[in-house]
């Protein structure tokens, strides 16, 4: 039986506004991962200046004692997140707590979560950002904003449109603090989009995921965003296929609360966590269309991708029908899957209009006894 992954995620408790400990929780929880939590600070509400002020009880003196006590009782993780941390000595107590609670190969993800459209939150300094600053070139994986990378680097922040050669610029400056991989948020290089870039420090590697920029400015998006990326990593995708899930999620969020003012403080996250469920807990295949060239090449790339190679399987309709129910080795016998088929232009000029339909027809037929969603 596969072990279950335990993470600790240390960032604040705001009780209202959706972001913080309040989205953390239950979508680290949803991807299907054991979420503890060390609370930073209690806030009323988030310091997001629509509210007017805040309560803000200060955690720091507990976090030791907390930690001393998981220590006792031989508590370890297999990742710790850290969000939003309420001062400079909090940042230590957080590194000497990665130091000694982490499991052997755990990964330290750092959300900085300190600034944003310019400007540091309330309450914050340089003095702040330098310790930030320590804390990224120890992690495995950091995730700031335009903003935050901009702050850690000492870059001046301009707003408006970047170019490839800034933003690389940027990574080369991040990755310069010690951090393994860098997840930069928030850029753009067009209008109407807006994108992360997954950096491999080590390499120098990069690869854009970009989404249409939905028109509304919302508190939260950082905290769900950098929430369902660890859930998401911790349930076994890559860095990339992490960012991807998580953006997508982050966008099906802020389309929820769209048309609802009342809803100004944050981003209905709740309706959009079964797009993280489903896409956790239903296995994908990709078919690589650049394989298709003509019918056989199909077949043999559906045995590719949907059977072990230990069985026989027929190389016509029918069988390709059967593959699709499950039970060759993939996936099982009525199981629900998604396929990816890439490229699929490439695939249908090879093969015709009319045979590339009536495949993808007999991909998307319920009443087959397969659950197929088909994706391009």
């Amino acid at each position: 039986m596969a072990v279950d992954k335990k993470i600790l995620t240390i960032q604040d408790i705001s009780c209202v506004g959706q972001c913080s400990l309040t989205v953390a929780l239950p979508i680290v929880s949803a991807c299907g991962v054991e979420t503890c939590i060390l609370p930073s600070a209690v806030l009323s509400n988030h310091t997001g200046a629509d509210f007017h002020g805040f309560t803000f009880r200060d955690l720091t003196e507990d976090m030791p004692e907390i930690s001393a006590k998981w220590k006792k009782e031989h508590i370890a993780f297999d990742a710790i997140y850290t969000g939003y941390l309420g001062s400079r000595r909090q940042i230590a107590i957080v590194q000497e707590i990665m130091d000694t609670l982490l499991a052997p190969g755990g990964l330290r993800i750092v959300d900085p979560a300190m600034a944003d459209n310019g400007a540091l939150y309330t309450g914050f300094d340089l003095a702040f950002v330098e310790e930030m600053a320590k804390l990224c070139g120890g992690a495995d994986y950091i995730l700031p904003n335009l903003t935050e990378a901009c702050l850690l680097t000492d870059t001046e922040y301009r707003e408006g449109l970047q170019s490839e050669a800034e933003i690389r610029g940027l990574l080369r400056k991040l990755a310069a603090l010690g951090a393994k991989h860098v997840i930069l948020k928030g850029i753009s290089y067009e209008e109407g989009r807006i994108g992360n870039v997954v950096y491999d420090s080590a390499s120098g590697d990069l690869r854009y995921d970009f989404t249409p920029r939905v028109p509304r400015s919302s508190h939260g998006t950082g905290d769900c965003f950098a929430a369902a990326f660890t859930g998401a990593m911790l349930r076994g995708k890559s860095a990339f296929e992490a960012t991807k899930l998580a953006a997508r999620f982050v966008v099906a969020s802020i389309r929820a609360t769209e048309g609802d003012s009342a809803h100004w403080y944050g981003v209905k996250f709740e309706k959009a966590l079964p797009l993280l469920t489903e896409a956790l807990n239903v296995p994908t295949f990709t078919i690589e269309g650049k394989h298709v060239r003509d019918m056989e090449t199909f077949y043999a790339e559906i045995d590719r991708v949907l059977t072990d190679g230990t069985q026989k399987t027929g190389h016509n309709l029918s069988a390709f029908d059967d593959i699709l129910r499950g039970g060759f080795g993939k996936h099982a016998y009525g199981q629900r899957i998604r396929l990816y088929w890439k490229d699929f232009d490439v695939s249908r000029e090879a093969l015709g209009d009319e045979t590339a339909l009536r495949l993808i027809g007999i991909i998307l037929d319920r009443e087959s006894g397969h659950d197929c969603k088909l994706e391009f």
